[in-house]
């Protein structure tokens, strides 16, 4: 297994295992658990971001496997703070949660009410809703 040529694109990979380790780890409903030993989960790893099967990481393909990595770890963190406005337990933000969310707070008057992101009509949002909803509202970096 060669990667990027160098023992620091090997530490790089092996960071990279790390970080998807903990992601999975502390988000069970997201991502479940690796089951498997950690060496066969970085071959594995490595075999999936390595596009060409060259047996080498190119940077795009580091490069994208590291932005695998990123998305899982911000789809963590959204389905953490869903969890957490998720004040009365039940799996979805009502009327009153989503008043509550700092978005719909940052934008006051101008905040789209919850029909607009409540694609089945339940007056709720579940965590694909709520993921809409973030999509629709959040403006990406420059």
């Amino acid at each position: 297994m060669k990667i990027l040529g160098s023992s620091r694109g090997r530490v790089a990979c092996v960071l990279a295992v790390v970080v998807t380790f903990q992601v999975q780890a502390q988000t069970p409903a997201v991502a479940p658990v690796a089951t498997l030993k950690p060496a066969v989960e970085a071959d594995t790893m490595f075999k999936r971001w390595d596009k060409n099967s060259d047996s080498t990481l190119s940077v795009a393909e580091f490069g994208a496997g590291w932005q695998e990595i990123q998305n899982a770890r911000t789809l963590r963190n959204l389905h953490d703070n869903f969890v957490a406005k998720d004040t009365d337990g039940n799996g979805s933000l009502g009327p009153v949660e989503y008043l509550k969310l700092e978005l719909i707070e940052k934008a006051g008057a101008s905040a789209p009410p919850i029909s607009k992101f409540d694609t089945d009509k339940s007056n709720t949002l579940d965590f694909k809703e709520y993921l809409g909803l973030v999509g629709a509202l959040v403006k990406p970096a420059p």
